[in-house]
């Protein structure tokens, strides 16, 4: 029924870095359509961009392109803050030249375009509308928003294309008020696929330009769990196609040797120094081996875990076997590492787990075979990969198969942005960013 793997340090640190060896987050094609954004079947790291200032002026047409004059003339800068970036760029693509810059253009587009139609319901979307209409104005910018629109940057080589897209979300950040200021225009989630160096170079003109902050977003165990299951209850479960897989980390304690000579701050600075990099070789050598495990689970029994998860009667924990962590949640925290969206603390209401049968399931079938507890403080989930998407910590990609996005698929993938969007909207951000 499912299949374990585990994986050493290396092992994990490269699962990390390319949650989808198959097809590369650096994988160059020329988009099929050039009116449309790419975003199926296509590899993109995640970033958070805080509201974009524009000023008085709209983000028309001419702007756009005036902005993507300036743009085009950083790239072809002989530095730009160090970086070294010409005409002839040299990137590779499977062994060839990506050629020289051709084009550079910044467009609106609509997210229904790419996304499909079967957006958000009709009702919610009405009111939010209404709402942004009476707080900032009948604008035209104001126009451009209920039309749910994001910004697209499309760079385009003589062989290659690379594409950052800036999508909206249906919820305003609840403790910034500044960002519904009318020169404020709010797309929370960055979406970047081109190479590294080029990513840095489009982060920082995007910071520059819109004053605004970009940061690397390190999504948790809570957002990648609930958009698995929304994903179920979107699509369904299909029976055919690649293995469910999903991955776990684990969050290795602290070495107390280590963090006492931290906190004592008596001695000369070579004796801490020394002391330091003992404390250093110690904890190398204690660490464990394991780092991280790949669950695989056949599609034909996708469904019998989801059913099995709705139908499961709740354990009654005893004070006697009940962990100290669960019910102290400075551990738990301590325990989960820095990231808010580990730990596992959503789980205290029977509501919230109600709304995930198919983890609960899963982690019920590890804790009876392999005495595995899914929902310790200190594991975390770091990358699912399922027949139609793949979501690690900072990349993602949606799979589209044929020609059409049939109405189930672009429920499901409205939803899977909503969620990101919200997540990187959320008050609790500055405490998830990568570094």
């Amino acid at each position: 029924m499912a299949r374990l793997s585990g994986a050493g340090p290396e092992a994990s640190q490269r699962a990390s870095q390319d949650p989808d060896r198959s097809v590369s987050v650096e994988e160059q094609t020329l988009p099929a359509d050039d009116t449309v954004p790419p975003f199926f079947n296509t590899t993109f790291s995640t970033h958070r961009v805080s509201p974009l200032y524009v000023g008085p002026r709209e983000l028309d047409a001419t702007r756009l392109d005036q902005l993507a004059s300036r743009l085009r003339d950083t790239l072809v800068g002989d530095v730009v803050r160090g970086v070294q970036i010409g005409l002839e760029s040299t990137e590779t693509v499977g062994g060839h030249q990506v050629g020289p810059l051709k084009e550079v253009r910044i467009r609106w587009f609509k997210a229904a375009d790419v996304l499909g139609e079967a957006g958000p319901e009709e009702p919610t979307r009405r009111a939010k509308k209404g709402k942004r209409r009476a707080a900032k104005g009948n604008t035209e910018r104001d126009a451009a928003e209920e039309e749910e629109e994001g910004l697209w940057i499309h760079i385009r080589h003589e062989n290659a294309a690379y594409n950052a897209l800036m999508l909206p979300t249906t919820e305003r950040p609840r403790a910034s008020g500044w960002a519904a200021q009318p020169h404020f225009v709010h797309l929370p989630l960055l979406l970047l696929r081109m190479p590294q160096p080029l990513k840095v170079v489009i982060s920082e003109w995007i910071a520059s330009t819109f004053d605004c902050r970009v940061a690397k977003v390190s999504l948790g165990t809570r957002t990648l769990v609930s958009i698995w299951e929304a994903w179920i209850q979107d699509m369904g479960i299909i029976s055919k196609g690649p293995d469910f897989v999903i991955t776990l980390a684990f969050t290795l304690p602290a070495q107390k040797r280590q963090q006492e000579e931290e906190d004592d701050g008596s001695g000369s600075e070579d004796e801490l120094n020394q002391a330091q990099t003992s404390s250093d070789h110690e904890a190398a050598a204690a660490e464990p081996g394991l780092r991280s495990i790949d669950i695989t689970i056949n599609p034909q029994d996708l469904r019998r875990f989801a059913r099995a998860g709705e139908n499961l009667i709740p354990l009654k924990a005893t004070p006697k076997n009940k962990a100290s962590w669960e019910t102290d949640p400075r551990q738990r925290r301590s325990l989960a590492g820095p990231n808010t969206d580990d730990g596992w603390a959503w789980r205290t209401s029977a509501a919230a787990r109600a709304e995930q049968p198919f983890t609960e399931a899963l982690g019920r079938y590890l804790h009876h075979h392999l005495a595995l507890d899914l929902f310790h403080p200190g594991v975390r989930v770091v990358q699912i990969s399922c027949g139609g998407f793949v979501l690690a910590q900072s990349k993602l990609k949606v799979v589209r198969v044929g020609g059409e996005v049939g109405e189930p698929l672009s429920r499901a993938s409205w939803g899977f942005v909503t969620r990101l969007g919200e997540r990187v909207a959320g008050e609790a951000l500055p405490q998830i960013f990568g570094t």
